[in-house]
Formats: C-alpha cells, sequence, structure tokens
C-alpha cells in the first residue's frame, strides 16, 4: 500500500508548504507501510485528522454569541464551568467549554478574573458599582 501523501507522483504532506515532487522517492513512497513511515514528511492520518479536529474547533463559523462577545480562546475559554453566586455573572455554553461574562463590566471575563469572580465577588467593586446603578 503505498503512503497517504503519495497522489500523482507527488508528495503531499501536511509538512510541505505545498505538494512537492522534489521530495518523493518512489521506492520508498509505493514501498511498505515502514519505508514510508520512516520519511521525514511523513505524518500519521490519524493524528493529523485529529489536529485538524481540534483546529476546527477555533476555526469553525462562530455561534452568534461569539461574534457579539468576541473571544479570545486563549485568555476566556474555560474548560469546567464556572460557578459564582454573583448576580451580574453569566456563563455561556460555547465550542463545547465555556465563557464567563460580567454584566456590570459589560464584557467577557478572563480565566483569572473568573477564579475572582468565583470566590470573592461579595468583595468585588464591580458587584458593589452594580448595586449601586440598581439600587439595590
Amino acid at each position: 500500500m503505498p503512503c497517504p501523501w503519495y497522489k500523482s507522483g507527488m508528495c503531499t504532506s501536511p509538512r510541505l508548504r505545498e505538494p512537492s515532487t522534489l521530495v518523493v522517492n518512489p521506492e520508498r513512497c509505493l514501498g511498505k507501510h515502514e519505508d514510508y513511515r520512516s520519511c521525514r514528511y511523513f505524518v500519521d492520518v490519524e493524528k493529523q485528522e485529529e489536529k485538524e479536529k481540534s483546529l476546527t474547533r477555533f476555526t469553525q463559523p462562530t455561534p452568534a454569541i461569539a461574534q457579539q462577545l468576541k473571544p479570545y480562546p486563549p485568555i476566556h475559554l474555560l474548560h469546567t464551568k464556572p460557578s459564582s453566586t454573583c448576580p451580574y455573572f453569566k456563563v455561556y455554553e460555547y465550542a463545547g467549554n465555556y465563557l464567563a461574562y460580567c454584566n456590570v463590566l459589560e464584557r467577557l471575563l478572563t480565566r483569572s478574573e473568573v477564579k475572582n469572580c468565583e470566590k470573592l465577588w461579595k468583595n468585588c467593586p464591580f458587584y458593589k458599582l452594580g448595586r449601586s446603578c440598581t439600587g439595590e
């Protein structure tokens, strides 16, 4: 069975910027599994598919809430559902994870802000500001 990246005399490996004939070695590309696995351009198809799936979480068309809130996953994406009893704290589901939103700030909270909001919300200046604005 030939290398899965060998097509029409070209190497289509994702490690190359574009398909190329320069790296093709017919003995290796059309040889046994052990032969083409030793090629530096070989990428395991299953691992590549898994990588592409994980990337699509961030590249898929964004739901309406994401377009409105514009999350930046490295700082806003939470892997576990946060819980805060602060009345101004809101949680959104997003791409199989969660986003936390502060109604007083009118923006998403970062991971570190969420930790504080979960534990210290009664002393939060934004909680106090929210209460004074609503007349509570």
